[in-house]
């Protein structure tokens, strides 16, 4: 008699409880984990796992796969990597509920905040809801390869019920609030796993306008995580004013709004946590406020990144003379008249004597000169922790040229298709002390991958992958930077899973869900990325390759083999408050 569907031989298995890796067989059985140890019997299939790692599929919470996620059943970027389980509507932003004469404004919303082009969104989504509980409906009718979830982002539903007050982020009413509170119930019964928002000036509309929600008061915060709070499952995520730097005073204040709304709501609060450049201690204050409201028996939850997050230059995608008078003519041509143009000795000239005539966004970062101290030629891998003598302005400096010269040269090497690497927060002085003081921090999570955003110019959905290699294998055990594999194991599955009520999945244990990686931790490497043109509407997204998955499973169906999508669809909507099987 056949025992199991499939079993797993030999494997070293990290069961994602923080135990340490021990050799056993994994039985699987009607999508679940049947048993776990040795001689456990037969199998329709076997799989020899001796010499690789046997982990429990990585649990991402923070995509941006709103839009993509409704005609693209595999989502790539993070199955590749090794996700099972992903949350979307991060941020404040996302596309339910949605009027039929809101869709161009949430779409101008997701482009402006998540730099995913509007022209891709409107070609792929097809807008068969207005709910939120239909638009959960509608992701559940396609069948895909992993689970997503979703967050009921602030902004939508702010602009839902207020419309153009709301959009203006103007303030909401007695009569907005019982709505939004209303709607509210309606998307955590439904299965939302939580409300987003966003409250830094950072995030912007293609218009020019912050989220809807950036300047919402206690009240209406209050109101919104008592409504999470009382459905019994979810929690409110946030991004605070001042995360980057731009209001150092604020970010202070709002880990004192947080604590309110976590006080008077009894719900937990998940918020981004960075260093940044113009306070680089600043961090260590707001870990300081999490133990606080810790003790008065709050829970403040930062989420951490387990690498500097950085910004990619390239002449296919972003790149600092993106928005010169010379460039123009140029921007919409195909990428290779646009670097046989650049690559002129005589454009090259004429672009590196302009002056950006924008004052906002990117062009305000291209003008500072402190770019070219965190901006590096990017290796393959990139180098996420290189030395400061690597750095534009040090090459400049020693080479006696602008650092405007320097990039520009660099990015002109593979054919235009080189990249440099700009460091905007968690690499202050060019050590990973505090990455990893973050990281170990007890009360931290694992996220900020935004996989499916800021698709031509950040590529971090393979942070999982990094983990792995940069803080686990690649660092010496008698290295004060190591981290211990089941540590690392456990952060990136059942810690994620229990933050967000997931009980049947994170760790690999009778009863649970058979979701699980089979790695080559010798052989884990990923490229640096490339642009291709494969969104709706032939527009471009970095992309990058990853060796080192022997396979990944979804519910007990093999979904990746050898980085090769099987063709399997076992994946669904994870509905809050529910068990899946």
């Amino acid at each position: 008699m056949v025992t199991f569907d499939t079993l797993i031989r030999g494997g070293s298995v990290v069961d994602g409880t923080g135990a340490p890796p021990v050799t056993a067989d994994i039985g699987i059985r009607d999508g679940k984990i049947a048993a776990v140890g040795h001689s456990l019997g037969s199998a329709h299939r076997t799989i020899d796992a001796d010499g690789l790692l046997v982990t429990p599929g990585w649990v991402d919470i923070h995509t941006h796969y709103d839009g993509q996620a409704s005609w693209d059943p595999v989502l790539m970027p993070s199955l590749r990597h090794g996700v099972t389980t992903a949350v979307m509507g991060n941020c404040g932003v996302g596309f339910a509920p949605a009027r039929a004469d809101q869709r161009s404004w949430l779409i101008g919303l997701m482009e402006g905040v998540e730099d995913i082009p509007a022209a891709s969104l409107q070609a792929g989504i097809q807008w068969n809801w207005e709910s939120f509980p239909e638009y959960l409906n509608a992701m559940d009718a396609t069948p895909r390869a992993f689970d997503i979830a979703a967050l009921l982002a602030h902004g939508p539903l702010r602009a839902y019920v207020m419309g153009e007050r709301g959009a203006a982020n103007e303030n909401a009413n007695a009569q907005d609030l019982q709505q939004m509170a209303q709607l509210t119930r309606e998307a955590l019964t439904a299965g939302a796993v939580g409300l987003s928002s966003s409250r830094t000036t950072i995030h912007i509309a293609v218009d020019g306008r912050p989220v809807p929600g950036t300047f919402a008061g206690d009240e209406e915060l209050i109101t919104l995580a008592r409504n999470v709070k009382a459905s019994g499952h979810g929690l409110v995520e946030m991004v605070n004013a001042g995360i980057v730097g731009e209001d150092c005073a604020g970010l202070d204040r709002e880990m004192a709004l947080m604590q309110r709304v976590a006080t008077a709501s009894d719900s937990t609060v998940l918020f981004l946590l960075l260093q940044h450049n113009i306070d680089p201690s600043q961090w260590q204050r707001q870990l300081a406020a999490c133990e606080a409201a810790a003790r008065a028996g709050q829970r403040l939850i930062p989420q951490v990144s387990g690498r500097p997050i950085s910004i990619l230059f390239s002449f296919e995608g972003e790149h600092p003379w993106r928005f010169m008078p010379s460039y123009q003519a140029l921007r919409d041509r195909p990428f290779a008249e646009r670097y046989a143009a650049m690559a002129n000795p005589a454009m090259r000239a004429q672009l590196l004597a302009e002056t950006d005539p924008n004052d906002t966004g990117f062009s305000l970062m291209y003008k500072n000169p402190v770019l070219w101290e965190h901006t590096y030629a990017a290796g393959s891998p990139i180098d996420y922790t290189p030395p400061k003598s690597r750095c534009v302005a040090e090459i400049a400096r020693q080479q006696g040229k602008t650092p405007q010269a320097v990039a520009y040269d660099l990015l002109l090497e593979n054919g235009g298709r080189a990249v440099l690497t700009h460091f905007g927060v968690n690499y202050a002085e060019g050590n990973a002390n505090a990455l990893h003081s973050m990281l170990r921090h007890p009360l931290s999570a694992l996220g900020l991958s935004d996989a499916g955003a800021h698709v031509r110019f950040i590529a971090d959905s393979g942070i999982h992958s990094y983990m792995l290699t940069r803080w686990v294998r690649d660092t010496s055990l008698g290295d004060p930077h190591h981290l211990p594999l089941e540590f690392v194991v456990r952060k990136l599955t059942s810690a994620n899973a229990d933050l967000f009520g997931f009980s049947d999945r994170g760790r690999l244990l009778p009863g649970l869900r058979a979701d699980l990686n089979l790695i080559d931790l010798g052989a884990l490497a990923t490229s640096a990325p490339t642009m291709v043109y494969d969104l709706p509407a032939g527009m471009p997204r970095l992309t990058e390759q990853v060796s080192g998955y022997h396979a990944t499973c979804v519910r007990g169906e093999v979904v990746t083999e050898a980085g090769v999508d099987t063709g399997a669809r076992p994946g669904r909507v994870l509905r809050g408050g529910s068990r899946l099987s």
